[in-house]
């Protein structure tokens, strides 16, 4: 019972930080507000089901670092909106930097993954 309490509160903060970031590239793009609300209705939907799917899969214990990786990516992400302020930040910079932490955890969950199994056996 506890532990489906504790998933469902990571959920709901999960989706909502991705509703937070989406209302913020929404404004970047429209105004129209009618607009805005079916694309977070749309991208909502899309995270949720995703997590779920990944949650009921069991992606996260299987790629233990996966998660770690997402909010490294996130963290940055959030230094590079503030850097953005002063300076200019190519987007290409932003998605390889995003690219790279969830690459490396990927990376090293397989690793991690690897040397589980050897000392197993």
């Amino acid at each position: 019972m506890k532990g489906g309490i504790i998933g469902f509160l990571y959920l709901e903060v999960l989706d909502a930080s991705f509703s937070f970031d989406g209302v913020i590239g929404a404004f970047a793009i429209t105004n129209d507000v009618i607009v805005i609300m079916l694309g977070l209705a749309i991208g909502a939907m899309f995270v949720r089901s995703m997590t779920i799917f990944l949650v009921d899969k069991g992606t996260l214990d299987e790629y233990v670092y996966l998660e770690h990786g997402a909010h490294y990516a996130i963290g940055a992400l959030a230094i590079i909106m503030l850097l953005s302020v002063k300076f200019h930040v190519p987007e290409l910079i932003t998605g390889l930097i995003g690219i790279t932490f969830i690459g490396w955890a990927f990376v090293a969950s397989l690793n991690y993954r690897k040397r589980e199994t050897k000392s197993i056996t």
